[in-house]
């Protein structure tokens, strides 16, 4: 059956993706094995395809991800020559026809080729070692095109979502604590951090920095601010952020901004997020692809700060 899905491939600009999927039953099955299993498939399997984990968390029984897949003229001719060898795994390999290369550049930029060869992965090693069988997945995952721009702070508010996982969850106080989740990984210097730097440019403009290191320090502090409640992070300099966190740290309690604690489907099933330009813009192009039963429309609510989905027209009544 076909699964609504809104997806492009761009040749002169990344696109950004909101992953996600559970357990068939809603079984907790991802124990800590099973965890960091799922961490090294799924950084691995950039080596071979074409994207980058921007951030994730792994639960007992869900993941969240959040993927970029970069422009697809980025990758010359010899880069998909090795990634094909990776794929294939033979490193003999040395011609792809101009059938080959184009089918093999057009897959590893789509992103349901991408999760699917990572689910699939997980799901045969899953199996051997559990000795089981069949699907471990409830249905096919779902994605939503994410806005990644200065006009938006979707990407900030999605990053939220995905670390205060296991801070809604109870599991722990703070989310540079948990283990399976990509605010821990970059704070602790990880590769799921990589990007940080251009996040500056787009989030940090009052404040000062040196180098990419110096700018993915800033960034991370600002979402952090963010994350906890500073609305006006987009004119925060060094000291107004110093300031944020001396007020923090006198708290007794961390108070997160979690605007979505009791709208989780708003982020899971609703194809887009992003301004409401931007949502408009999906809209348009996509539309008359999607052949829907119900009439598709950005949504909002007031508290959201100007981020919007697609969803369906709520019925009248």
């Amino acid at each position: 059956m076909a699964h609504n899905r809104i997806k492009e491939s761009c040749s002169d600009q990344a696109v950004y993706y909101l992953v996600t999927n559970r357990i068939a039953g809603g079984r907790m099955l991802f124990r800590d094995q099973e965890k960091y299993k799922l961490k090294e498939l799924l950084f691995a399997g950039s080596a071979k395809l074409s994207y980058q984990v921007i951030d994730y968390v792994f639960m007992d029984n869900h993941f969240h991800l959040l993927i970029k897949i970069p422009p697809n003229s980025e990758m010359d001719d010899l880069e998909l020559l090795q990634r094909y060898r990776l794929y294939k795994h033979n490193e003999e390999i040395e011609f792809m026809n101009s059938a080959q290369r184009d089918d093999f550049r057009e897959k590893i930029h789509d992103i349901s080729f991408v999760i699917g060869n990572f689910e699939q992965r997980f799901v045969q090693w899953f199996n051997r070692e559990h000795s089981s069988w069949g699907r471990l997945f409830g249905q096919r995952f779902d994605s939503e095109m994410i806005e990644v721009s200065a006009q938006s702070d979707s990407l900030l508010r999605v990053m939220a979502y995905i670390s205060l996982n296991p801070v809604r969850a109870g599991i722990v106080r703070d989310p540079q604590n948990f283990f399976f989740c990509g605010y821990a990984d970059r704070l602790a210097g990880g590769s799921v951090g990589n990007s940080d730097h251009g996040f500056f440019d787009l989030f940090c403009r009052n404040i000062e920095a040196e180098d990419a290191r110096d700018k993915q320090r800033h960034f991370r502090e600002v979402f952090r601010a963010y994350m906890l409640g500073l609305r006006r992070y987009k004119n925060a300099d060094s000291q107004t952020l110093a300031e944020f966190f001396r007020e923090v740290n006198l708290s007794e309690e961390l108070a997160w901004d979690d605007l979505f604690i009791h709208k989780c489907r708003f982020f899971t099933k609703c194809l887009v997020i992003g301004s409401e330009a931007f949502v408009r813009e999906k809209l348009s192009k996509f539309s008359a692809k999607m052949k829907w039963k119900r009439i598709h429309e950005p949504y909002t609510e007031s508290e959201w700060n100007d981020i919007y989905s697609l969803k369906p027209r709520r019925k009248s009544g």
